[in-house]
């Protein structure tokens, strides 16, 4: 075994020299003697040497973390020759980095043929790649009933959308106007309130909120799960209602999230300050600190702190799915309501599965699924829009 791993490295620094162009005569004698001694070796080495295969693999890399393996390969080799390995991958580019990430990693070790993908079903091929990620789309429903159709080109500002065309209807001077904001499934909205709060909807979640709020307070209520940028204003506090809690704010970022499923609601602070409490319970108030987030049991009411990553929270704003010790039961969730898809388990253990890495939001489904399908050892079937999910 050590014989093969000394081979492994020896082909993965020659390769890396000859993407470098730094490769001795020698050197380049020795690499093209070991691609001559099989058709196996010349298809590993032209892969290896392919520009797109190398920039597929780096996506898929990036997306798994990292952390573990970076882990093992500094007890190997040293702290030291880890800090100079990544100085020189930051200079090189991918192409190279790629090759000693990967080839290193494997594909030269447990790979003497040529490295290939899992083995997808054409059907599933066909399917995964009619199911595309979500869009900028809403359904805005009035006070009074009209509703209206919102996509990309929508003005997203409250008072813009107020001028829209409405139905006529007899309503009391004093009587609060509310409008329902919702997005499907695959759909994505991000609206300006009347007071300068910006508000970004993810997919399947609802916004109720009055087209003018009351003079000594601003209410809204959310189902799913919302990004807020609260507009400042200390005499006139923002809340926010979801399934029995109450966030209060005067200005600050936080995400929320509490689908119909989610047995709690979590509520996480980026920046400023928030203070919640349980609806209808006592004035006692919970405050939270940036970097935590409040996790809301939704039968019992109480509720714990933890400290968190708000950058793995709030990913899904910024254009990626970020898993942080997530089951796949979570996961698939998440994915179907963005891809909009149904799932199903072909062994329900799988759903308590962990997993811990990221996929692109905006990504290609087909890429997406071979992420989690190299990182968790699943393998997937397509058929229609409904995934399969089941033990590789």
């Amino acid at each position: 075994m050590k014989t093969k791993l000394k081979q492994t490295e020896t082909l993965a620094r020659l390769i890396w020299r000859r993407i470098l162009g730094t490769i001795e005569a020698d050197e380049a004698a020795l690499l093209d003697e070991w691609r001559k001694a099989s058709p196996e070796n010349e298809a590993t080495y032209r892969r290896l040497m392919d520009t797109a295969f190398l920039e597929r693999e780096w996506r898929r890399i990036r997306a798994v973390d990292a952390s573990r393996p970076l882990a093992d390969m500094r007890a190997r080799i040293g702290r030291r020759n880890v800090r100079r390995f990544l100085r020189n991958w930051g200079r090189v580019g991918v192409a190279a980095a790629v090759v000693l990430g990967f080839v290193i990693g494997g594909v030269l070790y447990f790979r003497p043929q040529e490295p290939q993908a899992l083995p997808v079903l054409p059907e599933t091929v066909q399917y995964a790649g009619q199911i595309r990620h979500g869009e900028t789309k809403a359904v805005l429903t009035r006070d009074d009933g009209t509703v209206v159709n919102l996509g990309a080109d929508a003005a997203r500002n409250e008072e813009a959308m107020k001028r829209s065309p409405k139905k006529a209807q007899s309503v009391a001077p004093e009587a609060p106007k509310f409008n329902l904001l919702a997005t499907p499934r695959g759909g994505e909205f991000e609206i300006t309130l009347v007071d300068g709060t910006k508000v970004w909807l993810n997919a399947e979640s609802q916004l109720s909120y009055p087209e003018t709020f009351r003079a000594d307070e601003r209410r809204v209520v959310l189902k799913g799960e919302a990004y807020f940028q609260v507009a400042r204003n200390e005499e006139k506090p923002f809340y926010v209602e979801t399934d029995g809690q109450i966030v209060r704010v005067y200005g600050t970022e936080f995400n929320v999230r509490s689908y119909e499923e989610d047995a709690a609601v979590y509520t996480t602070l980026v920046s400023g300050s928030v203070a919640l409490q349980p609806e209808g319970g006592s004035n006692a108030e919970l405050f939270l600190t940036p970097g935590h987030q409040a996790v809301f049991d939704k039968g019992d009411a109480s509720t714990f702190v933890r400290a968190v990553d708000t950058e793995t929270v709030t990913g899904w704003r910024k254009g990626m799915f970020v898993f942080e010790e997530q089951n796949l039961g979570q996961i698939m969730a998440t994915l179907g309501r963005w891809y909009n898809f149904e799932y199903e388990f072909t062994d329900n253990v799988l759903t308590e599965t962990v997993f811990k890495g990221s996929v692109p939001r905006y990504g290609d489904f087909n890429e997406v699924l071979e992420i989690l399908e190299k990182s968790g050892g699943l393998k997937f079937r397509v058929r229609e829009r409904t995934v399969t999910v089941a033990p590789r």
